[in-house]
C-alpha cells in the first residue's frame, strides 16, 4: 500500500494567473526515498506546503486535486492531524523553532504527540548525540550557528519518527561530515520502513539513495560564464587580532579589490559572526577593521557605503513593494538574475530561491565595494547558481571584493576563491 498518494495536483496562489503547480501525480511507499527536483521557482516548496496544509489554509489560493495517507483524503486535515503522520523540514528552518533552548526544542515535538515521560528524556539524549548537539543541550538557541539550528530541526522532527518524512534542502547549511551522517541516517530510516521525500539542489549527495525522482518543469535561462580578473593590489579589507565572544581569534584578513574570499569550516565555527563583524552588526571584542584604508566606521549605515551583506535569510532584507523597487528599477540587473518577469510582483511573493538572488541584486544595485554572501547555494538549481556566480564575477572583474561562506565545493572552483579555513 502507498503510504502517501498525489493525484492530478495543482495550486494557483491568490493573485496569480498562472498556477505554481500543475497536474502533479506521485505515489510513495514504504521505504522509498523520493527525490524532487527541478529549478528555481518551480514549485517544489509549494508542493511541500500542500501536503502539510500550509497552502490553501494559510497561504491564499486555490487548490484542485487530491492527497491521500494510506488511502485516505486529507484534504479536510488541519496542520495539527497531519503532523501526526507526515514530518516536514521546511526550508527556513527558523520558522520551525519554538522553544529557546535546545533540549527543550527536542521535547517539544515529543510532547506535543503525547509521548510517556518516561522516553522522552533518552528520545532527546539519542538526538543530541546523533547530531552533535550533546554539548550544546543547553544553550539558548540564538547561540547557534544557521547549520547548528539545522542539525536541531533535523534531530527534532528524526526524533518523533513519523511514517512520513518530508524535507525541504536538508543539506542546504550542514558541513560536509553532517551531510555524510544525514545521509547514512536518512538510508538507515527508508531500510526500516520510513517513506522520506527529499527536495533538493545537491544532487551530487543524493542522487544515489534515491529510489524514485519526480522533476518539475519550469523556463530555464541561458547563462555564460566569462573569465574573471585578477585581483588587484589596492587593499579593501585589512583586519587585526579579531575575537568575539566565546570564539577563538579569527585569522586576520587582507582582502584585495577585485578579489573572492571563501570562508570554510565545520557548522557554528564563526563564519557567520566573521562577516557581521565586518558588516558591522556585531562589535569586535577584540582587534581591528580597516575598510578602504581606513577605520571602520562606528555607524552601520556609514559602514554600508562600502559593505553589502546578502544574508542566510532572504526575509530580513526585502522591504520594498516590488522586486523592481528591490534593486532601484535597474532592470537589467533583473534579466541577469532571471527576475525580470517578476518585476511587478511583491518580493515576499517569491520563491525561496528567487528572494535570494533579489537579496544579491539589491545589495548590487548599491555598487558597494565588498560584497558578503552568507552560503551562496541555498535554494539554487544549478542554472540560477550560474546566474548569480557570474553577476559575482562581474562585480569582482570591475573591482569589487567578494567574502563568501558556503559549503558547495564549486563555488571555490567558478569564483577562483582564496579559501580560509576557519
Amino acid at each position: 500500500m502507498n503510504e502517501l498518494t498525489i493525484e492530478n495536483l495543482s495550486f494557483t496562489y491568490a493573485g496569480q494567473s498562472q498556477p505554481a503547480l500543475q497536474g502533479i501525480n506521485l505515489s510513495v511507499s514504504s521505504g522509498d526515498i523520493v527525490l524532487i527536483t527541478g529549478a528555481t521557482g518551480s514549485g517544489k516548496s509549494t508542493l511541500l506546503n500542500c501536503l502539510a496544509g500550509i497552502a490553501p489554509h494559510y497561504t491564499a489560493g486555490t487548490l484542485s486535486g487530491e492527497i491521500l495517507y494510506q488511502n485516505q483524503s486529507i484534504s479536510s486535515w488541519d496542520i495539527k492531524t497531519r503532523s501526526r503522520h507526515l514530518g516536514f523540514l521546511l526550508q527556513n528552518v527558523e520558522t520551525q523553532i519554538f522553544t529557546d533552548r535546545v533540549c527543550d526544542e527536542i521535547a517539544f515535538g515529543l510532547e506535543n504527540l503525547n509521548m510517556s515521560p518516561q522516553e522522552i528524556p533518552n528520545l532527546i539524549e539519542t538526538a543530541l548525540h546523533e547530531f552533535g548537539l550533546s554539548q550544546q543541550r543547553n544553550w539558548t538557541i540564538e547561540q547557534l550557528s544557521a547549520g547548528q539550528k539545522q542539525r536541531l530541526v533535523i534531530a527534532c522532527i528524526l526524533a518523533m519518527k513519523q511514517p512520513i518524512l518530508i524535507m525541504d534542502e536538508p543539506f542546504a547549511y550542514l558541513d560536509r561530515a553532517s551531510a555524510a551522517y544525514l545521509l547514512e541516517l536518512l538510508k538507515s530510516r527508508a531500510a526500516q520502513g520510513q517513506a522520506i521525500v527529499l527536495i533538493e539542489h545537491r544532487l551530487d549527495l543524493v542522487q544515489s539513495i534515491a529510489t524514485k525522482t519526480l522533476h518539475l518543469q519550469s523556463s530555464s535561462t541561458d547563462y555564460s560564464i566569462s573569465d574573471s580578473s585578477l585581483p588587484s593590489d589596492r587593499v579593501v579589507l585589512q583586519s587585526r587580532n579579531l575575537s568575539w565572544g566565546g570564539y577563538p581569534p579569527f585569522p586576520d584578513l587582507i582582502v584585495h579589490a577585485g578579489e573572492t574570499i571563501l570562508l570554510q569550516g565545520e557548522n557554528g565555527c564563526g563564519k557567520t559572526t566573521l562577516l557581521k563583524l565586518v558588516s558591522g552588526l556585531l562589535k569586535p571584542t577584540t582587534g581591528t577593521i580597516e575598510l578602504v584604508g581606513k577605520p571602520q566606521p562606528r555607524r552601520i549605515v556609514e559602514i554600508a557605503r562600502s559593505v553589502g551583506f546578502v544574508l542566510q535569510n532572504p526575509n530580513h532584507q526585502l522591504f520594498a513593494e516590488s522586486v523592481a523597487q528591490e534593486v532601484e528599477n535597474n532592470l537589467e540587473l533583473l534579466n541577469q538574475l532571471n527576475l525580470r518577469s517578476q518585476a511587478e510582483q511583491h518580493p515576499r511573493s517569491l520563491s525561496q530561491g528567487q528572494k535570494r538572488r533579489l537579496t544579491l541584486g539589491a545589495v548590487l544595485a548599491r555598487r558597494p565595494k565588498i560584497c558578503l554572501l552568507d552560503e551562496i547555494t541555498v535554494g539554487q538549481d544549478q542554472t540560477s547558481l550560474n546566474l548569480m556566480l557570474e553577476l559575482l564575477k562581474q562585480f569582482t572583474h570591475s573591482g569589487g571584493a567578494v567574502i563568501v561562506t558556503s559549503h558547495d565545493p564549486q563555488v571555490t572552483n567558478r569564483l577562483n576563491a582564496r579559501v580560509i579555513q576557519l
